[in-house]
């Protein structure tokens, strides 16, 4: 993936841990913004977590990446926040669904473990993936897929439904679950393909032998609100 993209998908993921507003990407590099446009902000967001700086411990370390997405499995980044964020697994994906007009396909996965060093940060993370229990110390991955429109009319979508993994842990918009934008916000016009992606929770019982998951994907209307395509239906993949 090129630098500007895995930037922009590092901005993504923190925006969503740490809810809309919290950490803006300023450019390529200032993944985390200027603190102190950052830290006068903080004044104006009743649950802004509070500034963190970064221990010297962290800074010194060889597995530490600053200011932006470790692109090595084992290596971490903390935000400004105070959230530890460590790439576990850095997966390709090659799945295809096929769902009448709207093709969709699975390409990769990113799974993070994760540390919310405050009570502030945790407090923001359960309120941004609303779940009123999430420790501090949790697992997370995003999914990316692309969607091809071969209807004749420009189509949107709420992108993907439900992600889950074994018996019990289903995740939804609801709860554990946070769409991208680009798919329900841009649409798609026809014959086009458009880049999505999806933050889910981890659980721990399914962290421990996280190899596989299931994923179904919203359906999709036109313009009018006429429905172009049903929920697709759920697919497992493997990785």
């Amino acid at each position: 993936m090129k630098k500007s993209a895995l930037y922009f998908t590092f901005s993504t993921i923190v925006l969503v841990l740490m809810g809309v507003g919290y950490v803006v990407m300023q450019g390529g590099f200032s993944v985390f913004g200027d603190r102190t446009a950052e830290k006068e902000r903080s004044h104006n967001e009743k649950d802004m977590a509070a500034l963190y700086e970064v221990p010297q411990s962290d800074l010194k370390s060889n597995r530490y990446v600053k200011d932006m997405m470790p692109t090595k499995v084992g290596d971490y980044t903390v935000t400004s926040q105070g959230i530890r964020m460590t790439l576990e697994k850095d997966e390709k994906l090659d799945t295809s669904v096929d769902n009448g007009a709207m093709k969709y396909h699975v390409n990769r996965i990113q799974v993070l473990k994760n540390e919310a060093r405050t009570e502030q940060a945790q407090s923001v993370v359960r309120k941004s993936m609303n779940v009123p229990d999430l420790s501090k110390n949790y697992t997370s991955a995003q999914i990316e897929y692309t969607v091809k429109n071969e209807s004749q009319r420009r189509v949107s979508s709420d992108g993907v439904t439900t992600v889950s993994y074994g018996y019990g842990n289903v995740m939804t918009p609801l709860g554990g679950l946070v769409n991208g934008g680009s798919v329900s916000a841009d649409g798609i016009n026809p014959g086009e393909t458009q880049s999505g992606y999806v933050i889910v929770w981890i659980p721990k019982n399914a962290a421990q032998d996280f190899k596989q998951f299931s994923i179904e994907f919203a359906s999709t209307y036109d313009e009018t609100g006429q429905q172009i395509s049903s929920k697709a239906p759920k697919t497992t993949v493997d990785f």
